[in-house]
């Protein structure tokens, strides 16, 4: 309510008429007590995404299915490097970019793991982060569980047929 009359305000303040009105404690009190009758609706409680809960996750993927293996390593992948979602996601409209693609999107060349397999680099060509698109690479390292983002990678790699 408080923001349509912000705009109410702010439209009697470019056409030049009188907007003393909405400076009125009468009209706060009012607002307050509107509010106290029309209970705000509850907000809803967001819980931070924890490794325990990456590790339930993971553990109802199965090795054998393609696209719980693509899954698998997106998201310890994301995980492990603090990705946003926009990071490591596209839409089905962003693939008609064509070579510009690969220029914002993770691609297989964005990876790269290291030979005795202790970590990968990963580059973001863009990002939230990275304004002036210089890209940056973050070093991932691997791990000993199913959460290890490097040997989820590598499996991606050794099964990828697409």
């Amino acid at each position: 309510m408080k923001l349509y009359l912000s705009v109410l305000k702010s439209y009697h303040l470019d056409l030049g008429i009188e907007y003393t009105a909405f400076s009125d404690p009468g009209l706060e009190r009012t607002i307050q007590e509107t509010k106290r009758d029309h209970n705000e609706p509850e907000r809803r409680v967001h819980t931070p995404f924890t490794r325990p809960a990456l590790l339930r996750i993971l553990s109802h993927l199965f090795a054998a299915n393609y696209d719980h293996i693509v899954l698998h390593s997106a998201f310890t992948l994301a995980f492990a490097g603090f990705l946003r979602v926009g990071e490591f996601t596209y839409r089905e409209t962003d693939m008609q970019l064509g070579v510009s693609y690969s220029k914002r999107y993770l691609t297989k060349q964005s990876i790269r793991i290291a030979e005795d397999e202790t970590y990968m680099e990963l580059t973001l060509l863009a990002s939230k982060t990275d304004p002036f698109r210089k890209g940056v690479t973050l070093t991932i390292t691997a791990g000993s569980d199913i959460g290890c983002p490097v040997q989820a990678m590598k499996r991606l790699q050794t099964t990828d047929h697409h």
